[in-house]
């Protein structure tokens, strides 16, 4: 809309320029996008000076053999207007569109998506314009046949699309208390029995059972202790809000 009011006014003796009318009509929009142009927590996708491009990052990553892991992270990338799961999905979209081209044939490349069921089956916007965050899906279901594969961690499997979940060959579960998470493992792996489903709220931290076409039966494994102790431990609100202890005021007689 603003290239095209722009376009009317660098065109007017042509086209006429703009009328008010349409100006008015165009106002609520032309604020909207001023205001995300101008969005502090958004300056890394529209004001980018001094930034490398991430696809710039991602052929560089490809193009060297020696180098194993590229970590994205979108910790500081704002959630406003869905600015992570869009620019998850761009990615997705880009290494499948070099997956189709073949780039991968002779190097597969492995992605692995933190937090997936945030970036499958939803679509974002109206009616007028939808987004739909598929791009994973489609690795998941495609990207094999062109060696790319995904690896989706989650902490809610059954906001997991179930065409999703059948072509995944493996299953590392940890500990899981929902009853619906449990039922949509226990039907995505084939051969997990609800004798083994059964022990899947008992496991401790570290503790995972591993079902897969690998594994021909559930295999309980403990997890190496990562090096670098991520923070993934809670407030402590018995310290915290230990309340203070006033010692009553005894009257002289």
């Amino acid at each position: 809309m603003l290239v095209g009011v722009s376009r009317l006014a660098a065109n007017a003796h042509c086209w006429g320029g703009s009328t008010p009318n349409e100006v008015s009509a165009c106002v609520t929009l032309m604020s909207r996008i001023e205001s995300d142009l101008a969005s502090p927590s958004l300056a890394c996708l529209f004001n980018t000076q001094g930034l490398e491009n991430l696809p710039a990052v991602l052929e560089r990553f490809l193009a060297d053999p020696a180098q194993r892991i590229l970590r994205v992270s979108l910790e500081f990338l704002s959630f406003e207007h869905n600015a992570r799961e869009l620019v998850a999905n761009a990615v997705g979209r880009y290494l499948l569109n070099l997956a189709r081209s073949g780039r991968f044939q002779q190097l597969p490349l492995v992605v692995l998506l933190d937090e997936a069921h945030q970036f499958l089956d939803k679509s974002l916007g109206d009616e007028f314009s939808r987004t739909d965050l598929e791009a994973f899906g489609l690795i998941a279901k495609e990207g094999r046949k062109y060696s790319l594969t995904c690896v989706l961690a989650t902490q809610r499997p059954r906001d997991i699309p179930d065409d999703v979940l059948s072509q995944m060959g493996m299953f590392i579960v940890h500990r899981l208390i929902n009853e619906r998470d449990r039922a949509v493992v226990e039907k995505a792996c084939g051969n997990l029995d609800a004798g083994a489903a059964a022990f899947l709220p008992t496991l401790g931290q570290g503790e995972a059972i591993i079902v897969g076409v690998d594994s021909p039966m559930p295999l309980p494994v403990q997890i190496r202790a990562p090096r670098v102790v991520p923070r993934s431990h809670g407030a402590n609100y018995a310290r915290h809000w230990q309340p203070n202890v006033i010692a009553p005021t005894v009257p002289n007689h």
